[in-house]
């Protein structure tokens, strides 16, 4: 065997040598008191919760040290805190975790109770909490809907504005037809005005929802001028025309059949 191939072997040994001992005492290192965690930095645009809180919320449950901690897990654990939407996290050496908190912003109250998010997701949270800013909206369907009931309302709401109306509610059936609760919303000499409910009916192909609302909201001044108050009921569903009613009266009979 020639020198060179006897100075590789050698240190081929040492480095498995090497490695072994590391194999061993790494754990053991990792084990160590000074790297378990003692500090967890929270961090983000918090409205609801605050860093103490968040901490308190997942004190106990956090598992492993600087070196053995799942960053994914823990995570996943920040994200189960009433309010917490999305949560990163990362390590600091040697013994401290920082968690960088996205908040939800409460849209509405789903039927259930839970909150539903701007982005259509549904969480847990206390709805009293939710309203610091202003009543909610409230909201009803299957679960499916919701991320297009939080879509919807935005678009909703800027086109009733113009009308002085705000929606007060969604409902969305299990057929994905829809109705709206509206609240006058102009002047203190509306202020306790009935609500209006307008039943739109399914988003279909033959007459989409932006053309039901387009068609309410065209006729609505007219129907004020002629019944002398906001209604109590408008029907868009159907093909030509509007029924309408209020508190005291009877449906107007519409043009041809509703959809």
């Amino acid at each position: 065997m020639s020198v060179r191939a006897m100075n590789l072997l050698a240190a081929l040994c040492v480095a498995l040598a090497l490695l072994a001992i590391g194999w061993v005492a790494l754990p053991r290192l990792a084990q160590q008191p000074k790297f378990q965690l003692k500090r967890v930095d929270v961090r983000g645009d918090l409205r609801h919760v605050t860093a103490a809180s968040v901490r308190a919320a997942v004190a106990g449950r956090l598992r492993g040290n600087y070196f053995t901690m799942r960053l994914e897990d823990t995570r996943r654990l920040f994200e189960t805190v009433p309010w917490v939407a999305q949560a990163s996290v990362r390590r600091v050496w040697p013994d401290r975790l920082v968690v960088t908190v996205t908040e939800h912003r409460a849209l509405g109250v789903w039927e259930d109770g839970r909150l539903l998010s701007e982005r259509g997701e549904l969480f847990v949270a206390n709805p009293d909490e939710a309203e610091i800013y202003g009543q909610l909206p409230e909201f009803s369907g299957p679960y499916s809907a919701a991320k297009d009931a939080a879509r919807q309302y935005y678009e909703l709401s800027a086109r009733f504005a113009a009308l002085s109306l705000r929606v007060g509610a969604i409902d969305i059936s299990d057929r994905r037809a829809w109705s709206l609760r509206l609240v006058p919303d102009f002047g203190e000499e509306t202020k306790h005005a009935g609500e209006i409910r307008v039943e739109l009916g399914r988003d279909g192909a033959a007459m989409p929802l932006g053309e039901r609302v387009a068609q309410v909201i065209a006729a609505y001044p007219l129907v004020v001028a002629q019944l002398g108050s906001p209604p109590s009921r408008i029907d868009a569903r159907y093909a030509r025309g509007l029924a309408v009613s209020t508190s005291a009266n009877a449906p107007t009979k519409p043009e041809r059949g509703r959809q």
